[in-house]
């Protein structure tokens, strides 16, 4: 390195400051070449006061944010020209866990791109370059969650492109990762988000009986590791997706399988109520068609007691005024006078305590000739 001195605060305030501009820079060429130029000085920076940890840092931020910028152009090269160029600075850094968890951030970045552009091989080699740094250093619980990162993309890459044996084979590495004891809160993320894809993947693909047990792994992790308002956000998006999934393939049990146990999971994680709720009205449609009335009515009610649980929810009000009106058309097919009346007055019910939601308004408005207003 040209410089090896120590870096005063001023001049580490001066790196933040330079760090800091990178995450507000456009795409456009304009913007590009100015961040380049932001970034140029931050490297200098670095590189007369190699001796600065709190630089170096600020360093890796900056890199971080100046490939973001070039990955919102899909610019490949200059992703991999911003990683090139921290590589050979932490060249003389080896000991710094900063640079080789920067440099593996990098390669997250770069390794996405491939895939989105297709670049199959080239997004495998820089993924086995991440896999590679962390093994290397096993207890790093930052590098760990990078390499978690890095698999849930693949397993979404692998999905995508219908290569099932991979992406199993990435889930379960995933899963071994995420039992490391002192694994770090988004390690346990990556490992939900990369079961839920496999998982309606799985289902999208006809294999109802593996996502099924995919699903229930999940609720079990996020089980053993709740209450946790996030890991219950990806569970109840699972669940949803594949409600929504086994519902559009007409497989109808286990639709309502994987939506009785979000259903009983949410009693106890009051954020899964809206996801439960869009869930059942999916299903509850689902039933509608398939000419089961009985268990659309058993999905309503479920929806009903949501609904006036949250009495200030608008977003459950809209899936009730839905949900009703969809049962409403199907029990006047069916030339059911009296529950229509009741899912009338219900509906009824809903314009008034909600005189300026529009969407409510506009449902009721399409079933006008019913008398719902």
């Amino acid at each position: 390195m040209p410089g090896g001195q120590d870096a005063g605060k001023a001049t580490i305030s001066r790196a933040g400051e330079l760090a800091d501009a990178l995450s507000h820079f456009g795409d456009s060429d304009r913007e590009i070449a100015r961040a380049t130029a932001c970034y140029d000085s931050l490297y200098e920076l670095a590189e007369d006061h190699s001796g600065s940890a709190d630089i170096r840092d600020r360093l890796i931020c900056g890199a971080l944010r100046l490939a973001a910028c070039h990955a919102r152009r899909k610019d490949i090269t200059a992703i991999r020209d911003v990683r090139n160029r921290l590589e050979r600075y932490a060249s003389g850094h080896p000991d710094d866990p900063g640079m080789r968890r920067g440099y593996c951030e990098l390669s997250v970045t770069l390794c996405l791109e491939y895939t989105r552009q297709g670049k199959d091989a080239d997004a495998d080699r820089t993924f086995e370059e991440i896999r590679t740094v962390a093994a290397g250093h096993p207890t790093d619980r930052l590098l760990r969650s990078t390499l978690a990162k890095a698999i849930s993309n693949r397993i979404a890459a692998h999905c995508d492109e219908g290569r099932t044996t991979a992406a199993r084979h990435l889930h379960r590495s995933l899963c071994a990762l995420a039992e490391v004891p002192n694994s770090r809160p988004d390690t346990m993320l990556h490992r939900a988000n990369g079961t839920f894809n496999l998982a309606t993947y799985l289902a999208c693909s006809g294999a109802p009986k593996k996502a099924l047990e995919l699903y229930f792994d999940l609720a079990g992790f996020v089980g053993r590791y709740g209450p946790d308002p996030e890991l219950s956000e990806v569970l109840a998006d699972a669940g949803f997706a594949l409600v929504t999934v086994f519902g559009d393939k007409q497989m109808l049990d286990p639709a309502e399988t994987v939506y009785r146990d979000l259903q009983q999971r949410a009693a106890a994680s009051d954020g899964m109520a809206g996801k439960v709720a869009l869930a059942a009205f999916n299903l509850m449609t689902d039933f509608c068609r398939d000419g089961d009335v009985g268990k659309a009515r058993q999905i309503y009610d479920d929806i009903l007691a949501l609904s006036a649980a949250r009495p200030e929810d608008e977003e459950m009000a809209v899936v009730h005024a839905k949900a009703c009106a969809n049962l409403l058309l199907t029990t006047d097919a069916l030339d059911d006078t009296a529950h229509a009346d009741l899912l009338a007055q219900e509906l009824a019910q809903l314009v008034a305590a909600w005189p300026d939601q529009a969407e409510i308004w506009e449902i009721a408005a399409g079933l006008a000739p019913l008398d719902t207003v």
